[in-house]
């Protein structure tokens, strides 16, 4: 739960952006579609970013907050260039 107190801004931004990247991306800005691709993307960034989290966490050395942030943050980078480079 810290993980999301701790960095109110940086989900702030992070949400931002995939605002952004949604409505661009989108062949139909609606509601539905926003809240689906929001939500797409932010779940891939947490399961990709949780990959690195579990091999920290098995070698005894837990990822921190800022870490974790910084992980999801390079996951959801990855996302969003990978759907801004294959719009038409």
């Amino acid at each position: 739960m810290t993980l999301f107190l701790n960095h109110k801004w940086w989900w702030a931004a992070l949400l931002s952006a995939t605002l952004a990247v949604s409505a661009i991306t989108s062949h139909k800005v609606t509601a539905v579609n926003m809240l689906y691709s929001v939500a797409g993307h932010f779940a891939f960034a947490i399961v990709a970013a949780a990959i690195p989290w579990i091999v920290y966490r098995l070698i005894g050395r837990p990822l921190t907050t800022e870490q974790m942030m910084a992980t999801i943050t390079v996951a959801w980078i990855i996302l969003a260039v990978a759907n801004l480079l294959v719009m038409p």
